[in-house]
Protein backbone atom coordinates (compact mmCIF):
# COMPACT_ATOMS: atom_id res chain seq x y z
CA UNK A 1 0.00 0.00 0.00
CA UNK A 2 2.62 2.66 0.83
CA UNK A 3 4.31 1.81 -2.42
CA UNK A 4 1.14 2.55 -4.35
CA UNK A 5 1.06 5.52 -2.12
CA UNK A 6 4.29 6.60 -3.16
CA UNK A 7 3.56 6.30 -6.96
CA UNK A 8 0.57 8.28 -6.59
CA UNK A 9 2.56 10.99 -5.16
CA UNK A 10 5.56 10.65 -7.63
CA UNK A 11 3.02 10.85 -10.58
CA UNK A 12 0.96 13.81 -8.67
CA UNK A 13 4.27 15.68 -8.42
CA UNK A 14 4.92 14.72 -12.01
CA UNK A 15 1.55 16.22 -13.27
CA UNK A 16 2.65 19.08 -11.46
CA UNK A 17 5.85 19.80 -13.26
CA UNK A 18 4.41 18.65 -16.35
CA UNK A 19 1.34 21.70 -15.73
CA UNK A 20 3.75 24.06 -14.72
CA UNK A 21 6.13 23.22 -17.52
CA UNK A 22 3.37 23.76 -19.64
CA UNK A 23 1.69 26.67 -18.39
CA UNK A 24 5.31 27.65 -19.02
CA UNK A 25 5.77 27.03 -22.78
CA UNK A 26 1.85 28.40 -22.81
CA UNK A 27 3.32 31.64 -21.13
CA UNK A 28 6.30 31.69 -24.27
CA UNK A 29 3.57 31.09 -27.12
CA UNK A 30 1.73 33.89 -25.79
CA UNK A 31 4.08 35.99 -25.63
CA UNK A 32 5.45 35.76 -28.86
CA UNK A 33 2.02 35.55 -30.62
CA UNK A 34 1.19 38.82 -28.85
CA UNK A 35 4.69 40.29 -30.48
CA UNK A 36 3.87 39.26 -33.84
CA UNK A 37 -0.50 40.53 -33.04
CA UNK A 38 1.83 43.74 -32.81
CA UNK A 39 4.05 43.76 -35.68
CA UNK A 40 1.22 42.98 -37.38
CA UNK A 41 -0.94 45.67 -35.89
CA UNK A 42 2.37 48.08 -36.92
CA UNK A 43 2.63 46.60 -40.65
CA UNK A 44 -1.33 46.97 -41.06
CA UNK A 45 -1.04 51.11 -39.01
CA UNK A 46 2.32 51.43 -41.91
CA UNK A 47 0.04 50.77 -44.63
CA UNK A 48 -3.07 52.42 -43.59
CA UNK A 49 -0.85 55.57 -43.52
CA UNK A 50 0.48 54.82 -46.83
CA UNK A 51 -2.85 54.30 -47.61
CA UNK A 52 -4.07 57.95 -46.21
CA UNK A 53 -1.44 60.02 -47.26
CA UNK A 54 -2.48 58.43 -51.06
CA UNK A 55 -6.23 59.30 -50.66
CA UNK A 56 -4.99 62.70 -49.35
CA UNK A 57 -2.50 63.08 -52.55
CA UNK A 58 -5.08 62.03 -54.52
CA UNK A 59 -8.04 64.11 -52.99
CA UNK A 60 -5.43 67.24 -53.04
CA UNK A 61 -5.19 66.44 -56.99
CA UNK A 62 -9.01 66.52 -57.42
CA UNK A 63 -9.32 69.64 -55.52
CA UNK A 64 -6.64 71.29 -58.17
CA UNK A 65 -8.65 69.82 -61.13
CA UNK A 66 -11.85 71.05 -59.86
CA UNK A 67 -10.27 74.81 -59.06
CA UNK A 68 -8.49 74.61 -62.44
CA UNK A 69 -12.66 73.78 -64.06
CA UNK A 70 -14.28 76.70 -61.67
CA UNK A 71 -11.63 78.86 -62.93
CA UNK A 72 -11.88 78.05 -66.49
CA UNK A 73 -15.87 78.33 -66.47
CA UNK A 74 -14.89 81.63 -64.22
CA UNK A 75 -12.93 82.87 -67.16
CA UNK A 76 -15.73 81.98 -69.63
CA UNK A 77 -18.65 83.82 -67.92
CA UNK A 78 -16.49 86.51 -67.41
CA UNK A 79 -15.64 86.86 -71.33
CA UNK A 80 -19.87 86.57 -71.41
CA UNK A 81 -20.43 89.28 -68.94
CA UNK A 82 -18.36 91.73 -71.01
CA UNK A 83 -19.88 90.98 -73.99
CA UNK A 84 -23.34 91.47 -72.64
CA UNK A 85 -22.13 95.05 -70.99
CA UNK A 86 -20.40 95.69 -74.58
CA UNK A 87 -23.91 95.07 -76.15
CA UNK A 88 -25.83 96.87 -73.31
CA UNK A 89 -23.77 99.43 -73.82
CA UNK A 90 -24.08 99.93 -77.49
CA UNK A 91 -27.98 99.93 -77.54
CA UNK A 92 -27.75 102.62 -74.47
CA UNK A 93 -25.75 104.51 -76.93
CA UNK A 94 -28.59 103.64 -79.41
CA UNK A 95 -31.02 105.11 -77.36
CA UNK A 96 -29.36 108.23 -76.77
CA UNK A 97 -30.26 111.79 -77.71
CA UNK A 98 -28.14 112.55 -80.92
CA UNK A 99 -26.35 115.34 -79.13
CA UNK A 100 -25.48 113.31 -75.87
CA UNK A 101 -23.83 110.83 -78.57
CA UNK A 102 -22.12 112.73 -79.85
CA UNK A 103 -19.84 113.66 -76.61
CA UNK A 104 -19.73 109.82 -75.76
CA UNK A 105 -18.22 109.54 -79.03
CA UNK A 106 -15.94 112.17 -78.43
CA UNK A 107 -15.36 111.10 -74.85
CA UNK A 108 -14.61 107.80 -76.61
CA UNK A 109 -12.01 109.00 -78.32
CA UNK A 110 -10.43 110.94 -75.91
CA UNK A 111 -10.28 108.17 -73.71
CA UNK A 112 -8.29 106.52 -76.25
CA UNK A 113 -6.04 109.19 -76.79
CA UNK A 114 -5.26 110.70 -73.71
CA UNK A 115 -7.02 108.30 -70.47
CA UNK A 116 -6.28 111.81 -68.23
CA UNK A 117 -8.87 113.33 -70.08
CA UNK A 118 -11.64 109.98 -70.04
CA UNK A 119 -12.77 111.05 -66.17
CA UNK A 120 -13.03 114.46 -67.12
CA UNK A 121 -15.49 113.60 -70.37
CA UNK A 122 -17.03 111.00 -68.13
CA UNK A 123 -17.94 113.73 -65.20
CA UNK A 124 -19.17 115.78 -68.15
CA UNK A 125 -21.59 113.46 -69.86
CA UNK A 126 -22.83 112.32 -66.08
CA UNK A 127 -23.26 116.22 -65.54
CA UNK A 128 -25.28 116.73 -68.94
CA UNK A 129 -27.34 113.18 -68.93
CA UNK A 130 -28.47 114.68 -64.96
CA UNK A 131 -29.05 118.38 -66.34
CA UNK A 132 -31.51 116.28 -68.93
CA UNK A 133 -33.33 114.65 -66.70
CA UNK A 134 -34.10 117.47 -64.70
CA UNK A 135 -35.96 118.82 -67.93
CA UNK A 136 -37.43 116.41 -68.60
Amino acid sequence: MADITNRTQDTLTDVKKNAGDLAAKAGDKAGVLAAKAGDKAGELAAKAGDTASVIAAKAGDKAGELSAKVGAQAEVLAAKAGGKTGELAGKARENLPDEVRGLTDKAVAQARNRPWAAAAAVAGVLLLLRMLRRKK
